[in-house]
């Protein structure tokens, strides 16, 4: 028989993680530090399993409108919170995301082994299914969400390039034993956004695929093309030789512990294991066509993930857990290359007049000018006016080339 004492514990829990939920986003609440402190507290609940387990024991009326909260555009509110909220619901789940400390500083010591960054995984298989249930019915709200999701990454990213390309200067000149500390900082939080927003991109990518993949969704092939994008962005930086990160990560430098390959590299892996590999075949061939077409695709990342045969154990941290996944596959994926280079335009004709990367595909009504789906459909997110003539687009048709005779 439970405790009287242990039961009243969990139903305050409970109580506690009802008004966390009904007001951490409350319009009403206008106070910038009540907000916060609401999103913090918020935070810390689902890092440890006994409060995650009160947020789950509330009613499913509000659990739901929490996740909706959460999936709410980034733009224009604090966003780090609550994409740090997504991430813990989810890690555990993830591709090489089990660990409670990053596997290149198990051997140092932790400054405080409590925090809640530090406690072991405990993922929220309820609350996972709320957010792929909401993401999939509404459609619009799929779309803002993960567009913004997009945005917050490809910011972040650029950012930690641009900071690193600082630091490597500074520590090449005479000086270099000074870098500022305020810099390091910067840097290394914009690295941990990155990651974080890769797994949250894995987490949507997994439970709800078709997002991405089901071209019947207004922009699904928008997203995927923005995604393919921004994941061979990271992957050229990263895997490069002898490029800038790796310079800076043998740098050593402290405040910059969390900067390495296998969090970043991981976190992209997660997302092509689940888009070229785990999905049905119509939606694995497309997420390869799209990848492959991406003008900034290179081979050699992709090979830099699966590793070499020789390859020495520790010669990449990633290697092996990615070959396992991919190695059975290698086929299919190769077939689909075959099939984008066999299938590309072989003329100026055929190419998109705004981006000349991929095929046209979509035609302009009234005015019958044409471009790719992904150009026309980014540009109707903010302007309905003809890249060409300037006329108000009132409709956006499928086009494919004429057979010639």
């Amino acid at each position: 028989m439970q405790h009287p004492a242990i039961d009243c514990y969990e139903e305050t829990l409970t109580q506690l993680a009802a008004i966390l939920a009904k007001h951490f986003a409350d319009p009403r609440i206008v106070g910038t530090d009540i907000k916060d402190s609401l999103m913090q507290a918020l935070a810390s609940y689902v890092c440890y399993p006994q409060s995650l387990r009160a947020v789950e024991r509330i009613p499913e009326e509000q659990r739901v409108a929490m996740m909706r909260n959460l999936l709410a555009p980034y733009e224009q509110r604090p966003w780090a919170q609550t994409n740090w909220i997504l991430v813990r619901l989810w890690r555990g789940c993830g591709f090489g995301y089990r660990y409670t400390r990053l596997p290149h500083l198990l051997k140092t010591k932790p400054e405080d082994a409590n925090l809640p960054s530090l406690q072991k995984p405990c993922p929220s298989l309820l609350l996972q299914r709320h957010m792929a249930e909401l993401l999939s019915m509404d459609k619009d709200m799929a779309a803002s969400f993960l567009n913004s999701v997009l945005n917050q990454l490809n910011w972040a990213f650029s950012e930690f390039i641009g900071m690193i390309q600082e630091i490597q200067q500074a520590a090449e000149r005479p000086e270099r034993n000074y870098v500022d500390t305020r810099q390091l900082k910067v840097c290394a939080t914009c690295f941990d956004l990155s990651v974080s927003l890769l797994r949250v991109l894995e987490m949507t990518v997994t439970l709800v695929p078709e997002i991405f993949l089901d071209w019947s969704r207004p922009s699904a092939e928008l997203l995927l093309r923005r995604l393919a994008q921004l994941l061979n962005q990271v992957l050229n930086r990263v895997t490069a030789e002898k490029n800038l990160f790796d310079r800076v990560v043998n740098l050593r430098l402290p405040g910059l512990e969390s900067v390495d390959h296998y969090p970043i590299l991981v976190a992209v892996t997660g997302i092509l294991v689940r888009i070229l590999v785990d999905g049905d075949k119509q939606g694995t061939s497309r997420a390869a066509a799209v990848l492959l077409s991406d003008p900034c695709f290179q081979l050699h990342s992709i090979q830099h993930l699966l590793g070499e045969p020789g390859d020495p154990p520790n010669a990449s941290s990633v290697s092996r857990p990615v070959r396992k996944h991919f190695s059975l596959h290698a086929c299919e994926f190769l077939q689909a290359f075959l099939d984008v280079s066999t299938g590309s335009p072989t003329s100026e004709e055929d190419l998109c007049p705004i981006c000349y990367a991929h095929s046209i595909s979509a035609v302009f009504r009234p005015c019958s000018h044409k471009s790719c789906k992904a150009c026309i459909n980014q540009h109707l997110m903010n302007n309905k006016d003809c890249f060409f003539c300037k006329a108000t687009i009132t409709g956006v048709e499928d086009y494919s080339k004429p057979s010639s005779s």
